[in-house]
């Protein structure tokens, strides 16, 4: 039979024993622990810095940025800094883009990057960001045009200056449909560039407003100075177009003449050659331009409305 004594001791070892190993388990969930904090505070520390990320802007490394803010705002995703040059790469990764879609996306990224940027940007910064965001904006098209006014005018208010500003105001306006503004924004624009697309933007802006003697004499600056190609094909046709208004025939077909040797397989040309033929009375010769526009292009809607009457 077992001792009083006997029995106490064995329950004291016992607890000791439950002691210990309540001990051990303890000293590994620290142990954990301390491994888990200190991989965070690695992680965090290991961060690029905003100054990597503006090395890598001021060396137009729109990728890195893109890459460097991307793993800041896995941890810190209201770092309005970050959020803004996240932002910027955004936007000059897409206008660098071929495909449509690619461009899109970054586009809509760059946007809510910025947008989010302004919630609690520095006051200073609010500009910059309010400029980039609005071209985004005008990017997108007409139905976002109000947007793009209101932040490039919100750049323009605070005294932001860019070469471009004033050219993004009136694209943005003239897409707005308020040509008397986009005027007074190109005429600014014209006093700092004078590039081919702000020339024919006025020359376009001209004949909305039904000058038809201005949009010619923008639209013969573009075709006389001018080295794209393409630009010089938009120029001519948009000349031509004013000519058969004006019942012109000879001058239009003299301009769609020359689209045709640069761009033989040009649908537009041949659908101003059928309005040519219409305006003369010769509706067979006409209806055949416009199947041969038709053929060249069977979405060009002009044409379609033509051929179905």
């Amino acid at each position: 039979m077992q001792s009083e004594h006997g029995f106490f001791k064995h329950k004291k070892v016992s607890l000791k024993t439950v002691l210990g190993i309540g001990g051990i388990v303890a000293a590994f969930i620290l142990l954990i622990f301390l491994i888990v904090f200190v991989v965070s505070m690695i992680r965090t520390t290991s961060l690029p810095s905003i100054y990597k990320v503006m090395k890598d802007w001021n060396n137009q490394d729109y990728k890195a940025v893109y890459e460097k803010t991307g793993r800041i705002l896995e941890k810190k995703p209201l770092d309005s800094q970050a959020l803004m040059f996240r932002g910027f790469a955004c936007y000059y990764l897409a206008m660098s883009q071929i495909e449509a879609s690619l461009s899109e996306s970054y586009i809509d990224e760059g946007i809510e990057n910025l947008r989010n940027a302004l919630e609690n940007c520095d006051l200073g910064l609010r500009p910059r960001i309010a400029y980039v965001l609005g071209k985004a904006y005008y990017q997108k098209g007409a139905y976002y045009a109000d947007l793009a006014c209101q932040y490039l005018d919100e750049a323009y208010i605070a005294g932001f200056e860019a070469d471009d500003l004033a050219e993004y105001r009136g694209l943005s306006y003239a897409a707005l449909g308020d040509y008397e503004k986009s005027q007074e924004c190109f005429t600014e624009a014209l006093s700092v560039n004078s590039s081919d697309l702000l020339l024919f933007a006025i020359a376009q802006n001209y004949y909305n407003v039904e000058n038809m003697d201005m949009s010619k004499q923008y639209l013969n600056q573009v075709i006389t100075t001018t080295r794209d190609a393409d630009m010089e094909i938009k120029a001519r046709l948009l000349l031509a177009e004013i000519f058969v208004q004006g019942g012109d025939w000879s001058q239009a077909e003299a301009q769609y003449d020359i689209v045709l040797e640069k761009q033989p397989d040009n649908a537009d040309a041949y659908y101003g050659y059928g309005l040519i033929y219409e305006g003369e009375g010769d509706t067979a010769k006409a209806r055949s331009c416009w199947r041969k526009a038709l053929s060249l292009n069977p979405a060009h809607e002009k044409t379609r409305i033509k051929l179905e009457r």
